[in-house]
């Protein structure tokens, strides 16, 4: 009988170089994906944010359709304690809450005094995240805790913010201009004319707007992530605006004498001539945390995607100063007309604007 044996074999191996080129081609492979995920998140958050855009715009609809009117963008209210007139009340998103199904808000609301003032501080506390767009990260959740001497009483006033802002029209004048009426947005400030001023006018209606509902802007992105107070030393600017209970400029209302997105931070507002006579030029401008534009809800209750590159007059042509007449901010915009973004924000322009035009 022969005996066989068996010869020795070494086992099979991956060698270096080749385990040097499955790393490679697994982290090209990863690149390739990472974007594509990326891009998918920010589909779901745009998304998310144009619906939050739907709802708040059906919501100020449900309130004009009740009410007969659009709400105040901002406008006097009574001091609790000596019964005097005060500049700066609660704000549209607030006067809305109850077409948002926050009936507790709105119950916490007393509309007999103005809301800056310790009675009403709850309500100014409260963060909804209706107002909140995902992409605009900063903001979930972000409360300023209040400090004395805050509100118009000098009392603690806590505050959430907004994501979300109502449109002015292009060019805008103070609470106590005498051209405070020549605005044509959908919200604004009613006017002083309670206080000895000469400028006052009603809320706009859906009858005021005849430019055509679907021409028209009634709210746009207001991102507070680009605000550059990232750090303790920039917390004022960090909670300086976007206050989601105001109807303040700067804080949900914004100008589109810029186009979108026209500043990349806060800082930037002050690198050309301010040209808005409250708050700043930064505070003053639709701007996202989305690539290449910004979401619009249009007052027939629609939401547009607006690029960044939308056909706009040219801000650092315009001029603006302080004078006597025939307002007291007055405007020189070198003779520039409208462009199709200073067009859709005005509510009663006459202007004729087709649908491929943005």
């Amino acid at each position: 009988m022969r005996k066989i044996v068996h010869g020795s074999r070494e086992k099979a191996g991956f060698t270096l170089i080749e385990l040097l080129v499955v790393i490679a081609i697994i982290a090209v492979l990863i690149a390739l994906l990472l974007p594509a995920v990326q891009s998918a998140r920010e589909a779901a958050r745009r998304a998310q944010c144009t619906n939050n855009l739907k709802q708040i715009a059906l919501a100020a609809m449900n309130y004009e359709s009740s009410m007969g009117s659009f709400s105040n963008g901002d406008s006097y209210g009574r001091d609790w304690q000596s019964n005097n007139l005060q500049r700066q009340n609660f704000g549209h998103f607030v006067a809305n809450t109850m077409f948002y199904e926050q009936g507790g808000i709105f119950n916490a609301l007393n509309c007999s005094i103005m809301l800056y003032e310790y009675p009403n501080s709850t309500v100014c506390g409260v963060g909804l995240s209706i107002m909140w767009c995902p992409s605009d990260g900063m903001i979930a959740g972000l409360r300023y805790p209040g400090a004395k001497g805050d509100g118009w009483d000098c009392s603690p006033i806590p505050s959430t913010f907004s994501s979300y802002a109502a449109n002015l029209g292009p060019l805008i004048w103070q609470y106590n201009d005498p051209c405070l009426n020549n605005m044509q947005g959908v919200y604004g400030h009613n006017g002083n004319v309670c206080v000895g001023g000469t400028a006052n006018f009603p809320p706009v209606k859906i009858a005021m707007i005849t430019d055509g509902t679907s021409n028209t802007i009634m709210y746009g992105e207001h991102a507070h992530s680009r605000i550059n107070g990232q750090s303790q030393t920039d917390i004022n600017d960090l909670y300086g605006i976007n206050w989601w209970s105001s109807g303040d400029y700067g804080d949900t209302t914004f100008s589109t004498i810029f186009p979108p997105n026209f500043f990349a931070n806060d800082d930037q507002g002050y690198a050309i001539p301010t040209l808005v006579p409250r708050q700043t030029n930064f505070a003053d401008t639709a701007s996202s945390m989305h690539p290449g534009g910004c979401n619009f809800a249009f007052c027939d209750g629609s939401v547009k995607f607006l690029k960044n590159s939308i056909n706009s007059w040219n801000p650092r042509l315009i001029t603006a100063s302080s004078g006597s007449t025939p307002c007291n901010w007055n405007y020189n915009t070198a003779g520039q007309t409208f462009g199709v973004y200073q067009a859709l924000s005005t509510r009663n322009g006459g202007e004729v604007i087709s649908s491929d035009a943005y």
